[in-house]
Order: C-alpha cells, then structure tokens, then sequence
C-alpha cells in the first residue's frame, strides 16, 4: 500500500511539473505572438506637402521601434534634441493625433503635433512632437525630430 501511495505521489508530481512547463509555455508564446505584431502606421494618403513628410516620419519611428533599431531610431532624431535613445516600449498605434501646426521660425521650420499612442503592453501613452526643417539645408532640408515629449 505505501508503495501504491508513493508512486501515485510521484505522478502526480510529475504531472504538475509537466502543467507547469506547459503553462510557461504557452504564457511565452502569447508573450512573442503579441511582440510579433507590426504597427498600424499612420495613413500617408490623407496628407501632402510638409505634413505628408511628417507623417512618413512619425511611420519611420514607429518601424524602427517595432524592429529595434536604435540607429536608425536615432538617425531620426536631431543631434541637438535631449532625446537620448529609444522609448521602451513598441507602439502598436496612435490613437489620436491633433492637428500638425508648422511655423516659420527665423532658421527653420517647425512642426508641432500631439499624439496619444498605443503601446505594445496596452498602454496609452501622450506626446508632444516637435520636428524641425532646417534653412540653412536649402533645398536638402528634410524634417527630423527635434524632441518628444
């Protein structure tokens, strides 16, 4: 009898064991299938101009946040911009986004918008982005980021 006691002891053990590595790895999997969703971009069509190029480097942003490259993150970024490195988090989406206000300034253009974004842990997340168009690049000047707050 201790012998039919123990070994049902034993499988039972094993039993749990093997519900919880199977329980570890289904949680990993859902973990990776919700890390492997692209981000829903922006759509291009409903801009032009100076807005349109904004928005393609709003998308840029998103694409190397997804695909975890900082150097090209941070290509995006203006030298001079506290912005220091990449988010933590990916974004799956904005949510919402105000209207893109450009401004002459004396040595360039800026650009201001304000966001809320969908992060990749459902989290909800509000920005004020700031681009710049420098002058002095003449007919090479492009937008980038000047901060994100």
């Amino acid at each position: 009898m201790k012998k039919l006691t123990l070994f049902s002891l034993l499988f039972l053990l094993l039993v749990a064991c093997q519900n919880k590595e199977n329980t570890e790895n289904v949680q990993q999997s859902i973990a990776q299938e919700k890390e492997d969703i692209p981000p829903e971009y922006l759509d291009e069509t409903n801009y032009t101009g100076d807005k349109l190029e904004i928005v393609k480097l709003m998308n840029a942003r998103m694409r190397y946040l997804y695909e975890k490259d900082e150097k090209a993150y941070m290509s995006l970024i203006d030298p001079e911009s506290p912005v220091s490195g990449m988010a933590g988090s990916k974004v799956r989406k904005v949510i919402s986004m105000g209207e893109i206000i450009i401004q002459e300034q004396k040595k360039l253009y800026q650009g201001v918008v304000t966001i809320t974004e969908l992060r990749e842990n459902e989290e909800e997340a509000s920005h004020i982005m700031v681009f710049w168009k420098k002058k002095a690049d003449g007919d090479n000047a492009q937008w980038i980021f000047a901060d994100i707050d």
